[in-house]
């Protein structure tokens, strides 16, 4: 039976591979080592790929795009619903191929190796943003704690914590004192 289309579950090593014909009838379902992935593909070149939007799904979908092999990236929301029985690898790789061939849905397009990174950066430079200002207003809780009030903003935190450490009168337990100065 000729495969023309075949759903990938992503995972990190073993990747659950299902391939149905043209009627939508499974020919396989079977898992595959990541190493192996591009080799078995390149056995079914006029397959389409489809595979959930998430983490790796832009590498392969770049990778099998290089092999002219046409990819289907499909948002998880939109797969759900087409997984029947247990949620299991088998039961999502064929969940994919049967939301990939629904009229009206929606696909989106495999990132390019620069999107993804700028995507990376973005994502970090937030995290570190948003741990930083968690860390400032857990610092101006604690000494809030000890009767220190500190105006709000990272530069009145910044100016004022060196002097609140040394300040000798200002009532900090020298075991507090060490964790501020380990959040900080």
């Amino acid at each position: 039976m000729k495969v023309c289309l075949i759903g990938i579950d992503l995972a990190k090593n073993i990747l659950q591979v299902c391939g149905v014909n043209q009627a939508g009838k499974p020919v396989f379902n079977k898992a595959i080592k990541r190493n192996k992935l591009l080799s078995f593909l390149l056995d079914y070149p006029n397959a389409i790929v489809a595979m959930e939007a998430c983490s790796g799904s832009n590498y392969w979908g770049r990778e099998l795009e290089k092999l002219n092999i046409e990819v289907r990236l499909l948002l998880p929301i939109h797969v759900k619903p087409f997984v029947k029985g247990n949620k299991n690898d088998r039961n999502d790789a064929f969940a994919i191929t049967e939301a990939a061939v629904r009229p009206n849905m929606y696909f989106v397009k495999a990132r390019s190796l620069e999107q993804t990174e700028s995507s990376m950066l973005h994502k970090v430079r937030g995290r570190w943003v948003s741990q930083k200002t968690r860390l400032t207003n857990q610092l101006r809780g604690l000494l809030n704690e000890c009767g220190i009030i500190i105006a709000a903003g990272d530069k009145a935190l910044k100016n004022k914590l060196p002097n609140i450490l040394e300040d000798a009168e200002n009532g900090l337990s020298s075991g507090v004192r060490q964790l501020i100065a380990c959040i900080r």
